[in-house]
């Protein structure tokens, strides 16, 4: 089957590759809010709203004027591609502004410029690219080193189909992201007995699995506070607009860039062993925005990263061919009794406890492992492919519910 995915690494670009790709950089920010400020005033005055297409049209012609008569002769220098693509970036922005309108949303999401101060920014570039063990090439940038050898798939695969590349800057480093087609083997068939894992999230740990494996929370800005505090603090103590405060906010930029990195490499080390190990996957449906509402957990839910692991652990499973399930919001997973006939539900259980003994039957439990072997019990003791021929991702099970062809959990009705 075909999948579409991204490969993602670190350039190591010289002097002067660096200067062309802020060049780049500075030129799709240039077009995006070019675009932006013509679709503006063409709306205010018209009523109507140009295409990337038309937009481009005008900027070719003033591509060939020169600057005494307004035009941008500078865009010669660079890929055609980067204020294509730019442009095309503000059509998406306006669909979604006008898609929320229809909706009804309360953030309707106004397409807003682009500055410099949030950042370099990226570009993006099509046709014309070529990887090599070590190095890429792009349209008019020529090769650039990369940092990581045999990682990105290298030309004349033919079950890839490379789509395009954007590139962009965090930190003062730049990175690649090679977005790609390709063909991976059919998934088999879930097996008559499959394998099914409980996963519960939480912050204390990331996972526990209902085969009592934990993957750990690296509390990745919770240990780092401390150094991030002292280089903000080092920031805010320097003249104002002066290059010794650039060079400080470039450390806490850098400071932010290592706490997101351990945070994602936990993630995907985590997804991808569950993802490997189980045929069928149950998991929380869970209101992380909700969570992040209550100003004495917000800070530890974000620094968890809860809703990027499962979103990583159901696409992970997608592409293996395993089932994800997912349970209803308020299905009381940490809260019921895991014993075999039992399903006591403890109201009066809190955040804050991370132990409880259940009064029907005396179980001791631990409230994570509980929880996931709850998700798991929900799945139903019946073998799911059986049960559930060709679900998908999306599939739900809500508390009381028994999937397709299978008989009621009594344990659920207690």
């Amino acid at each position: 089957m075909k999948i579409y995915k991204a490969y993602k690494t670190e350039l190591d670009p010289n002097e002067k590759q660096r200067s062309a790709l802020l060049q780049y950089a500075g030129a799709a920010r240039w077009a995006y809010n070019y675009g932006l400020q013509r679709k503006i005033v063409s709306y205010g005055e018209k009523g109507k709203n140009p295409s990337a297409f038309a937009l481009y049209k005008d900027l070719i012609i003033l591509k060939g004027k020169e600057k005494e008569e307004g035009g941008f002769p500078w865009l010669s220098e660079i890929s055609k591609y980067v204020p294509q693509e730019a442009l095309r970036s503000v059509d998406q922005a306006f669909d979604n502004f006008f898609r929320r309108c229809r909706e009804g949303a309360k953030e309707k999401g106004f397409p807003k410029f682009k500055t410099k101060k949030e950042g370099v920014g990226s570009f993006t570039l099509r046709e014309r690219i070529h990887v090599f063990t070590g190095r890429i090439k792009l349209p008019k940038l020529g090769y650039i080193r990369l940092k990581e050898k045999n990682y990105l798939p290298i030309d004349g695969r033919e079950d890839i189909k490379i789509l395009y590349v954007t590139v962009s800057e965090k930190a003062g480093r730049w990175y690649v992201s090679l977005q790609v087609e390709q063909e991976i083997p059919d998934p088999l068939p879930i097996k008559e007995d499959p394998h099914v894992v409980g996963v519960d999230v939480g912050v204390k740990e990331l996972a526990t699995t209902s085969d009592g494996e934990v993957f750990e929370n690296p509390k990745a800005y919770k240990k780092a506070q401390k150094r991030l505090r002292f280089l903000q603090k080092e920031a805010d103590r320097k003249q104002k607009g002066s290059k010794n405060q650039k060079k400080a906010r470039k450390k806490v930029a850098k400071q932010h860039v290592k706490i997101a990195n351990v945070r994602k490499d936990n993630q995907h080390k985590a997804s991808t062993a569950i993802a490997k190990s189980a045929d069928v996957i149950v998991i929380e449906t869970l209101n992380v925005e909700g969570m992040k509402k209550n100003r004495c957990l917000s800070k530890a839910v974000s620094d968890a990263g809860m809703s990027e692991f499962l979103r990583q652990l159901k696409y992970k499973a997608e592409w293996a061919g395993k089932q994800v399930i997912k349970a209803d919001m308020w299905y009381p997973s940490s809260k019921m009794c895991s014993s075999p006939g039992c399903g006591y539900i403890n109201k009066d259980l809190t955040l804050k406890d991370r132990f409880w003994v259940c009064p029907k039957c005396g179980v001791k439990h631990d409230r994570e492992f509980n929880a996931s072997v709850n998700l798991k019990n929900l799945a139903g003791s019946s073998p799911v492919s059986a049960c559930c021929p060709g679900a998908s991702t999306s599939d739900r099970i809500v508390p009381g519910q028994a999937l397709v062809g299978q008989e009621p959990n009594t344990s659920l009705e207690g």
